[in-house]
Order: C-alpha cells, then sequence, then structure tokens
C-alpha cells in the first residue's frame, strides 16, 4: 500500500514536467516553423557556439540532492525507506525551487538590460546609424551577462553573416519570451522592411512593461511564500515538542505501519504544495 501511494505520486510528478516540457518544446518547434529557424538537423551540423545558454540551468541538480538525501536517511540515518523517500521528494523539490528562483534572477537582470539596450539602439537609429552601429552603441554601456551575446550578434554581422540567422540564434541562446519579441521584431523588419526604430521603441517600451508586471507579481507571492515557510516550519516544530514531551510513544507511532505511511504521506504532500504554490505565483504572459 505504502509503495503503491509513493510510486503513484512520483508518476504522477514526473508525468507533470514531462507534459509541460513536452509543451514548452512544440511551442518552440512551431515558433521556428513560423520565423524560420534552423531545424534541428541544421542546428546539429552547424558549429557550437562559445556562448553558452543562458540562463544556465542545472536540470540535473534537483533529482540528485532528492536521491542523495533519500540515501542519506535511509540507509545512515535509519529512517524507515517510505519517510526517507517522500523526505528525499520534498528536499529535491526544494532544491529545484531554490535553482528555479536562481534562474529567474538571473532572467530579470538580463532581461532588464536588454530594455536598456533596446532605448539606446533606438537613439543611434533615430540619429542615423545603422543597425550595426546601434548594436555596437549599445555594446559601450551593457555589461554581462548581455554583453557576450550582443557581442556575437555584432560580429557575425560585421562578418558578413545573414543578419536574420544572426539574431534567430539570439533567440535560442536566450530562450525567454522579450528575447523572441525582440529577435521576431528585428527578422520582420529585414523582411518587410519599415521604421526600426519606431518598431524598436514598441517593443522595449512592451518589455519595460513585462518586467514590471514580473515585479509585481513576485511582490505580491512573498507573502503566500512566507505563509507556506511558516506553515512547514510549524510542522516540524510541532513533531520536535512531541518528540521531547514522550519520544516513546512518537517513536512508537511512526515506526508502526499506519504512521509510517501517514508521515510519509504528510511529506509528500508538502512537496506537492511546494511545487503547487510554485506554479500559482509565476507569471505566464
Amino acid at each position: 500500500m505504502t509503495a503503491a501511494v509513493l510510486a503513484a505520486l512520483l508518476t504522477g510528478g514526473l508525468a507533470y514536467f514531462w507534459l509541460g516540457h513536452r509543451a514548452r518544446r512544440l511551442a518552440d518547434a512551431r515558433l521556428a516553423l513560423i520565423i524560420g529557424l534552423p531545424d534541428a538537423a541544421a542546428k546539429r551540423d552547424a558549429p557550437r557556439r562559445a556562448v553558452r545558454t543562458f540562463p544556465h540551468r542545472q536540470r540535473a541538480l534537483p533529482p540528485a540532492v532528492g536521491t542523495a538525501a533519500g540515501m542519506v536517511l535511509w540507509l545512515v540515518a535509519g529512517l524507515p525507506l517510505e519517510i526517507a523517500a517522500a523526505a528525499g521528494l520534498l528536499l529535491g523539490v526544494m532544491a529545484y525551487l531554490l535553482e528555479d528562483y536562481r534562474a529567474g534572477e538571473q532572467a530579470a537582470q538580463i532581461e532588464a538590460q536588454l530594455a536598456s539596450a533596446i532605448y539606446l539602439m533606438v537613439g543611434s537609429l533615430r540619429a542615423g546609424a545603422s543597425l550595426l552601429a546601434a548594436f555596437e552603441s549599445a555594446l559601450e554601456e551593457v555589461g554581462p551577462p548581455l554583453r557576450p551575446y550582443f557581442q556575437e550578434v555584432a560580429g557575425r554581422i560585421r562578418l558578413g553573416d545573414d543578419p536574420r540567422t544572426s539574431v534567430g540564434d539570439l533567440q535560442a541562446q536566450v530562450p525567454l519570451e522579450t528575447f523572441r519579441l525582440f529577435a521576431t521584431s528585428l527578422t520582420v523588419h529585414w523582411e518587410v522592411g519599415g521604421s526600426l526604430a519606431t518598431t524598436l521603441s514598441s517593443v522595449g517600451q512592451t518589455v519595460r512593461d513585462r518586467i514590471e508586471l514580473s515585479r509585481r507579481v513576485r511582490a505580491q507571492a512573498v507573502e503566500s511564500h512566507a505563509s507556506v515557510a511558516v506553515v512547514l516550519a510549524i510542522a516540524y516544530v510541532l513533531g520536535f515538542l512531541m518528540w521531547q514531551t514522550n519520544p516513546d510513544r512518537l517513536s512508537a507511532f511512526v515506526t508502526s505501519s499506519l504512521g509510517t505511511l501517514t508521515v510519509a504521506a504528510a511529506i509528500a504532500l508538502q512537496a506537492v504544495g511546494l511545487v503547487w504554490m510554485s506554479r500559482l505565483s509565476r507569471s505566464t504572459f
């Protein structure tokens, strides 16, 4: 019974993450068909770039942390297998949330730099500069992490590479919605022409509005995150106080079949609640 419940929770979590990854992959493929990005075979044949994809994600770290923690709690601490597995799942979810928060902070930083760079480019274009000169003027002001990506785009255009391909690779290296909007606007401009300064001005305002909305969503989510953290802490503090008051009775309950199942289910539900809260407080637009 216990193994079936844990297996069902693990299967449900894996299915949830797999469906989300599949939806993002299909959306990227449809976008590539719309704006004419190179297909997967062409990407495999193309030489590897020195600039890494941003933000730098550590996808394998949360599962490794959860598995290692569960093995330590089971083999070293001597906890029952069900409780150790549930605790490993909870710690893995916490590691995932921390890694996701770090990536979100990096994305917010580079998006703010992109908004500033767009306004610098708009000023240069309205002064009569070319697109390459506008990129170079923006390079003089922006710093990392945006600077290496703009340097590569400007360098490839300077060496005679197709501007549409250069900008298309930019949104592949920084797979964020703001960079997709920026790259798509430049690609459409090269296809149909028109005033690039006016187009980039609208794009820059849209990027700033998105950044402002994301900051408001994160600020509003702080209160809910704090409430969840307090509830989790209270549960473990109460368990510690009960163990201090009557350790024999609590140990007998935890080592029984019903107690082991109850504790493991409670810890697993905490992990599910953390993922749920993270999804509810995330802005997708």
